[in-house]
């Protein structure tokens, strides 16, 4: 089941570099990897399912907790509660505007997509792999109500109405513990251990990723110290930032990102225009000669 889990990983090139240095995930390492990465949420609790049956007691207890913890939030989220709607967001395609519509249940979002499709058939607007429908689950505000947000729950589908994933925001599994959540050795739905792989990218590397919209974005990889060759996450300057756009190149660089291995994929100075292309080359080389002279 390794191979399968593994196969779970976006990043092609991360897959073949774990293949090249036969790179060993632990049982605790290779639940988390299920659990953060699994495409939809039915493949997600079918492998938690699968996997909590061969893994020692721990692992499998955490398993089972994932699971209940997913399960109850999808449960919740399609029960109709007097009181409150469905926003549905629908985006085609990325860069699409996103269009939103209130329903009054969750089954009512998912007739309201094919309704969408069929309206906007003649002006070509059709579903694609990359079309994705968030679907807010909103409490109705009265007079007698006290103030609080009014966003409950969210659901996330993929084409053809697949379920991505659900987030209940209340349902947030509190607890009392100061130890972070990556350190606790607790049975807890939150609790979301360490997760390190096998690092491909060099420093300055171009790399290619997605953002939380779906767009495609081109970043330039800093490694801000030394590496081991195991990282859990990249530090990347986006290359259509202000500060490189514009050569602000000894600016703080808020406009950066923390990307975690498994969602880049490697990219070539090639792949960019010619003004990104630029930028990109004056931008390391003002680094490099910045970081000789600090050395």
């Amino acid at each position: 089941m390794v191979n399968e889990i593994i196969e779970l990983l976006p990043s092609t090139e991360l897959k073949a570099k774990i293949k090249e240095i036969n790179h060993q995930f632990s049982e605790s390492e290779l639940l988390q990897i299920i659990y953060r990465y699994a495409p939809t949420f039915d493949t997600r609790i079918d492998l938690l399912e699968r996997f909590s049956s061969i893994s020692r007691l721990d692992v499998s207890e955490l398993a089972k907790t994932y699971i209940k913890y997913e399960q109850e939030n999808f449960s919740r989220f399609i029960e109709v509660s007097e009181g409150f709607v469905y926003e549905l967001c629908i985006k085609d395609t990325p860069e699409a505007y996103e269009e939103k519509y209130l329903c009054s249940s969750y089954q009512a979002a998912l007739v309201c997509i094919d309704r969408f499709y069929e309206e906007y058939a003649d002006i070509d607007t059709k579903e694609t792999e990359k079309s994705r429908y968030k679907i807010i689950k909103r409490k109705v505000f009265s007079e007698n109500n006290t103030f609080e947000e009014d966003a409950y729950a969210e659901c996330v589908l993929g084409a053809n109405k697949t379920v991505l994933e659900v987030s209940d925001y209340r349902n947030p599994a509190d607890c009392d513990s100061e130890i972070m959540c990556s350190e606790c050795t607790e049975i807890c739905p939150r609790r979301c251990d360490d997760l390190s792989f096998p690092c491909f990218v060099h420093n300055y590397a171009v790399i290619k990723y997605q953002d939380y919209k779906g767009l495609e974005h081109f970043g330039v990889n800093i490694c801000l110290e030394e590496c081991d060759g195991i990282a859990q996450e990249l530090y990347v300057i986006p290359l259509d930032s202000s500060e490189i756009c514009e050569h602000r190149f000894d600016a703080d660089f808020f406009d950066h990102e923390h990307l975690e291995l498994p969602l880049v994929t490697l990219a070539s100075p090639d792949d960019l225009d010619e003004t990104m292309r630029k930028n990109y080359f004056d931008f390391v080389e003002h680094w490099r000669s910045r970081f000789e002279k600090t050395s």
